[in-house]
């Protein structure tokens, strides 16, 4: 026998919009942890398709995560176009709006980069910059985790690949800076 349980919109509905976002940060963030804890113990079914799945369902709560604290400070705050999906530029604003050392954390699927790595020089640097850039625009992540071709009809350009272990770490990583971020909102309400 099959026991039903709706589940329904409306509790999340009757939240502020903010806490929405949060809402549906952790159910993407969980899935993803649930899924890649399946691809780590089971070898049989683990291929690049799950894995991207499991990105494409981090890299959306990274975002949600950032639009809800974003919005939390700012609540007339806009999403729109490709900003919206765009982590480097989310993450930016929301560090911006928490700039306490409590709130700063190492974000996953981040392209930004140090002004100085290793013996590259600033030419190098600047050059190796601009050729991510292009393979942004030409494989945009947010795209690249969802879909196995571009709007072109064409394969992604470009190695990627996936190792469910460590991105499991990732993910719990993930989960306890949502969590203390959740703490330290709790203790700071909203101005």
């Amino acid at each position: 026998m099959i026991a039903w349980r709706m589940l329904h919109f409306s509790d999340v509905q009757q939240q502020p919009n903010h806490e929405q976002l949060f809402a549906f940060a952790d159910a993407y963030l969980d899935s993803a942890q649930a899924l890649c804890a399946r691809l780590c113990s089971d070898e049989e079914k683990v291929g690049y398709a799950h894995g991207a799945v499991v990105m494409s369902l981090a890299f959306h709560s990274l975002e949600l995560f950032f639009k809800g604290g974003i919005l939390r400070m700012q609540p007339a705050e806009r999403f729109g176009g490709k900003a919206g999906h765009d982590l480097d530029m989310l993450s930016k604003r929301y560090f911006e709006l928490y700039p306490k050392r409590e709130f700063q954390f190492d974000v996953p699927f981040s392209s930004q980069f140090p002004d100085v790595i290793g013996d590259m020089t600033a030419e190098e640097i600047t050059a190796f910059k601009a050729h991510i850039e292009d393979l942004n625009k030409r494989a945009p992540e947010d795209q690249r985790h969802r879909y196995p071709i571009g709007i072109n009809g064409k394969t992604w350009e470009g190695a990627f690949g996936f190792e469910p272990s460590s991105f499991l770490l990732t993910l719990k990583e993930l989960q306890q800076v949502y969590a203390n971020a959740r703490c330290q909102f709790n203790s700071h309400p909203p101005p």
